[in-house]
């Protein structure tokens, strides 16, 4: 019997209609809600503090959908063994003429945008007809990889952007 976490992430896979596809498919999109979620729960948190009236029940139920987001998100990582960095939304990641801080974008959004979108169309050619199969700690440049994939899909997120997730059809 699965334990309440293991329950969670199966619930959750289920209702994001994850379960039929591939661990590495299920990596993206994990990472894709829990970027949602995350942009969700930082626009609460901003209410909270400038004392704006919220839905306490809505609030409530993103913290507890993020909170499991994240927890699926770790685990297709790992079946990856991606376990050697974890991009943190909070970190800060200079881009020139704009930066990521404490989850926000600092300076010219649209010089991050289009930072993040090279990033991500770097990611998509070298990625096109392959998914990685694990990960070692020499691999740094895999691991740059990824962790450039993260950061660009979350600013274009948190910017309000499409993201083109056509290139998980190859992955399918």
């Amino acid at each position: 019997m699965p334990d309440f976490e293991e329950k969670d992430i199966l619930n959750f896979m289920n209702n994001h209609g994850m379960q039929e596809e591939g661990d590495f498919y299920n990596y993206h999109i994990a990472l894709g809600y829990y970027y949602a979620y995350s942009v969700d729960a930082f626009r609460f948190a901003e209410m909270i503090e400038t004392g704006e009236v919220f839905d306490e029940y809505e609030a409530a139920a993103t913290m507890k959908s993020l909170y499991v987001a994240h927890k699926t998100l770790r685990y297709f990582q790992s079946q990856q063994g991606m376990n050697l960095y974890i991009f943190d939304v909070s970190e800060s990641v200079i881009m020139g003429d704009s930066s990521l801080e404490k989850g926000q974008i600092k300076g010219d959004i649209k010089s991050a945008i289009r930072t993040a979108r090279q990033w991500l169309s770097q990611f998509q050619k070298r990625n096109r007809d392959k998914a990685y199969k694990g990960f070692s700690e020499r691999e740094e440049v895999v691991l740059k990889d990824f962790f450039l994939y993260e950061v660009a899909i979350y600013i274009l997120y948190i910017a309000g952007e499409v993201v083109d997730y056509s290139f998980l059809s190859n992955l399918k």
